[in-house]
């Protein structure tokens, strides 16, 4: 293990960390509230401090969140109904209570405000209000629409589908339930749950809506009755294999297998999370596949399988062996998607390789997702050295040019599309696909951000480098302690959950690589 790796890997780090606090004091001073005044996607848009406070434990990020949270609040109190949007779709009408309100709750457990608002948007997932239209069929465990508002349940016959964002349901059930111990969130999650994993299960290829009966819709009754806004089409090449795949990354559906697998040990969620991950392989030489890539490291944690990891190595062979020389930040005239695969918006913003004579060839370097899970597989910190240069060198050009992104999380060319990724990530980004994974182990658990290691500073301490290297088995999990500092230095750190402090004691610039089980 070279000590010139991790040398050069803290300094991109610390540029990530500086850039991460310049960004933050920029967006407070210049990103007021959008068109939506706090609700909709507005607060998503904060969703890489997360990664940066797990890491800092800077007030100022909570500050902004405690902002942000207010505004939502405020929204939900002027234009929702019994705390749901009136009229809305599955799409936009889960964001407000989907990433970024469960996360900032399990950063303050005891916002009640903030608490009262998840379990009045979630209480009407299972008919659990009265006052509200049902939501869901009990018959035949499906939603009974994809316009689900707590005035109105549209039912016309373009609106009698389920797509990849209904998991968006399980995943604010499971938050519920997290923050409220109320046994009804979790038994219904597990229940719809059982019953996607059945139908994913149940096709080759899997489809990108299915109807109410749990049949898949092909692309003929897509065309006929005028569904490619419900399919997501816009999003995807014609004929691409990934697209049902892609609708399914886009609402987080891994997760909230995820999470139901944990919950409940019930294998069929781990054969379904297979199923939609295994073909992500083959994207890891994709320079946008950062939910794809994501993913894939989720799978081996969450469901403590490595049998993929053989595959995974392969297709690292073929990746480049160098970082480019220089990045340039490139904006197409025409919104198009370009290429097939996930992880794509035509609005995004795409990278190329710089020469001096002025020409920008398409980008070949992996994500810093794909290179963070290339890490957790290999162990080689060189890949976390290179996410780490990627995020931090992105994350400063993106800062330097493009707007906050507040008014509108979910776009494709601002700098919060950059750093967490744009509205087909699910929250994986430039940063949020390396940042706290690597420094800290940063996991989603239920919608709650827990790091795999804490130290007895709050942050981890100036001087220090440590990559820690999540595996599909917890009790192996290591993390790479590196000594920066010219002088000799000991650190207190644990393993999140466990009581007892462990000290790590190294001379200057010496490294030393340790399992945290």
């Amino acid at each position: 293990m070279s000590n010139q790796i991790l040398q050069s890997a803290y300094q991109y780090y610390n540029n990530l960390r500086q850039e991460m606090d310049r960004w933050l004091k920029q967006s407070m001073w210049m990103d007021p509230p959008g068109r939506n005044r706090g609700g909709e996607d507005e607060a998503n848009y904060a969703l890489a401090w997360f990664d940066h406070y797990a890491i800092t434990e800077s007030p100022m990020v909570l500050e902004h969140f405690y902002r942000l949270r207010t505004a939502l609040i405020d929204w939900v109190e002027r234009e929702c109904y019994h705390g749901y949007e009136p009229e809305a779709e599955a799409h936009h009408g889960t964001e407000p209570f989907a990433l970024f309100l469960p996360r900032y709750i399990g950063l303050k457990p005891n916002d009640q405000k903030a608490v009262d608002i998840l379990l009045d948007a979630s209480e009407h997932i299972g008919n659990w209000h009265s006052a509200v239209a049902d939501w869901y069929d009990y018959d035949r465990d499906v939603f009974h629409s994809f316009y689900l508002g707590s005035k109105s349940v549209r039912r016309e016959a373009r609106d009698l589908y389920e797509l990849g964002e209904h998991f968006r349901f399980i995943l604010i059930a499971l938050a519920a339930y997290r923050v409220s111990e109320q046994q009804r969130y979790l038994d219904w999650s597990i229940r719809y749950g059982l019953k996607r994993a059945e139908r994913i299960l149940a096709q080759d290829t899997i489809p990108r809506l299915w109807d109410l009966n749990g049949n898949p819709v092909g692309e003929a009754e897509i065309k006929r009755m005028n569904l490619h806004q419900l399919a997501n089409t816009k999003h995807h090449q014609s004929g691409d294999s990934l697209s049902g795949i892609e609708n399914l990354l886009a609402s987080g559906a891994v997760y909230a297998f995820g999470d139901l697998y944990c919950s409940s040990g019930e294998t069929i969620f781990k054969s379904a999370a297979y199923k939609i991950v295994k073909p992500l392989v083959k994207t890891l030489n994709d320079p946008y596949n950062e939910p794809a890539a994501a993913a894939l490291s989720y799978y081996r944690s969450a469901f403590s399988d490595n049998s993929l990891d053989n595959s995974i190595i392969l297709q690292l062979a073929d990746l480049p062996r160098h970082t480019p020389a220089e990045l340039a930040l490139v904006f197409p005239e025409t919104y198009a998607i370009r290429e097939g695969g996930v992880g794509k918006r035509a609005d995004m913003a795409r990278w190329g390789e710089w020469s001096e004579d002025g020409i920008i060839k398409p980008i070949r370097e992996p994500s810093p997702a794909t290179l963070t899970l290339a890490f957790q597989v290999t162990g080689d910190p060189v890949y976390a050295e290179r996410a780490l240069k990627g995020a931090s060198t992105r994350l400063m050009m993106a800062r330097r040019v493009l707007r906050g992104g507040r008014e509108h999380a979910d776009m494709g060319g601002a700098i919060c599309s950059i750093a967490a990724g744009h509205g087909r990530n699910w929250g994986t980004g430039s940063v949020t696909g390396c940042y706290g994974s690597l420094l800290v182990g940063l996991k989603q658990v239920k919608s709650e951000m827990v790091p795999s290691v804490e130290f007895s500073s709050g942050a981890v301490p100036t001087g220090l480098m440590s990559l820690v290297r999540i595996m599909p088995n917890e009790d192996d999990t290591e993390v790479i302690f590196y000594n920066t500092s010219s002088k000799a230095s000991l650190y207190q750190w644990r393993k999140t959950g466990t009581q007892e402090w462990q000290a790590v004691d190294l001379s200057p610039q010496e490294s030393r690589r340790i399992h945290i089980g």
